[in-house]
């Protein structure tokens, strides 16, 4: 059964859900079991957003991939959730309580159902335009990049099981929905025009995000820890709290999901290697979970983390580019340093994505009110949409999830109550 026959024999209204982050996944599996047809749309080329990109979650630092797989299956698999990839939301219209939708949907170019992961076309593609996508899809695909790809057709003749079409043409859906949830997640913001953190200056000063997938156990490295200088092992690593957070100049609330991202990450490399010192620069320590304090305190065999409260400030390679300079008071000891540094990791620098959709959405798109950060601004009593998962506030994938089933259940209760 489909959501086209679904609709005429229920009174459940469609629900329009955007996002396909862990949030959107969660909302719209909860919408779909109380009933309700759901229409996901996502601007990648695949389901889970940013947790997709996690290599261990806390505080168990069990995989990441694991739970999410097994919800993006259950949603891809659902007939009453129709999922929208590489697709964005053009124009959404608000009229007596519900919506009319645009979603513009781009061409895949490459039949995922067809796509045997061959790589001849990666191998021969002369512009770098085709690449893997998610390696967790199933089946697995290559995705071609509309903006990088020359149209030179070499790739259709290599392809033996015929999946590539460059013919292919952009779709626009037109949707007729009575409830939006907006599960648009996080990006992290550039923070380079603030000098003192020398963010684009040495390939060894990374984004939480970047170090993330430098060390995951199933990116480039395997997981080990090595430098993208020179591929060396590092002797320390620092990792700086509240880069471009609780900052006037550019996000003034804190991100709440930094501290354990660093403790997280710090702890793994010590797992690996335990000779790698880890100093985790911090304003003030923000574990609120069950269990994330103690998460902490843990010792490997007498290597600790070193937890320093202080912001540095100045971060700067070294002059022989062998090494990162960081200068910073210890607000505890009250003294002044400046220590070496082998890689230096920026955390802190996320915003919500919802920021970025408001310059692409035409003057007939109803796009929610958000504060200056860009959070959702929830209006009090009854609407027809509501936000989840870090669009609505800084959350960690925890506090999404319980988002996401809250405002499905809003969602439903309205609908099932006109009143």
């Amino acid at each position: 059964m489909d959501v086209s026959e679904y609709k005429h024999n229920t009174e459940k209204g469609i629900v329009l859900v955007i996002g396909g982050g862990v949030a959107g996944i969660i909302a719209s599996l909860d919408l779909a079991g109380a009933g309700h047809p759901v229409h996901l749309v996502e601007n990648e080329s695949h389901l889970g957003g940013q947790v997709s990109k996690l290599d261990k979650l806390y505080p168990t630092d069990h995989c990441a991939f694991c739970p999410l797989w097994t919800d993006i299956k259950r949603c891809m698999e659902h007939p009453l959730i129709t999922v929208h990839t590489l697709s964005q939301v053009k124009e959404l219209k608000k009229e007596n309580g519900n919506y009319s939708a645009v979603v513009l949907q781009a061409p895949r170019f490459i039949d995922e159902k067809k796509c045997i992961f061959c790589g001849r076309c990666e191998k021969e593609c002369p512009s770098g335009a085709i690449h893997p996508g998610w390696e967790h899809l199933c089946p697995p695909s290559f995705v071609i990049d509309e903006i990088l790809c020359t149209k030179c057709g070499d790739c259709t003749k290599l392809c033996p099981s015929g999946a590539i079409n460059m013919e292919l043409k952009g779709e626009e859906i037109n949707l007729a929905v009575s409830g939006v949830i907006w599960a648009t997640g996080f990006k992290e913001a550039d923070i380079s025009h603030l000098k003192e953190y020398g963010s684009g200056t040495h390939p060894d000063i990374m984004t939480s995000m970047e170090f993330e997938e430098w060390i995951s156990e199933a990116g480039t490295n395997r997981g080990n820890i090595t430098k993208k200088s020179d591929g060396s092992v590092p002797a320390n690593i620092a990792f700086i709290q509240c880069a471009g957070a609780r900052d006037l100049r550019m996000i003034p609330s804190c991100s709440a999901v930094c501290c354990m991202h660093a403790l997280k990450q710090a702890c793994w490399v010590k797992r690996r290697n335990r000779k790698i010192g880890c100093y985790i620069f911090y304003t003030d320590l923000r574990t609120v979970g069950r269990d994330y304090y103690r998460y902490s305190l843990r010792d490997f065999e007498g290597a600790e983390i070193k937890l320093v409260r202080g912001r540095p400030g100045l971060i700067h390679p070294l002059p022989d580019g062998n090494g990162i300079a960081v200068q910073f008071e210890n607000t505890l000891t009250r003294k002044r340093e400046i220590r070496r540094f082998d890689i230096v990791i920026l955390n802190g620098n996320i915003q919500p994505s919802l920021i970025q959709l408001r310059p692409l959405q035409p003057g007939s798109a109803t796009v929610p009110q958000t504060d200056k950060e860009g959070f959702v601004i929830e209006e009090p009593g009854e609407t027809s949409d509501f936000a989840c998962g870090f669009g609505l506030e800084p959350a960690d994938v925890a506090e999404s999830v319980i988002q996401a089933s809250v405002a499905a259940m809003r969602i439903t209760s309205k609908k099932s109550n006109p009143s």
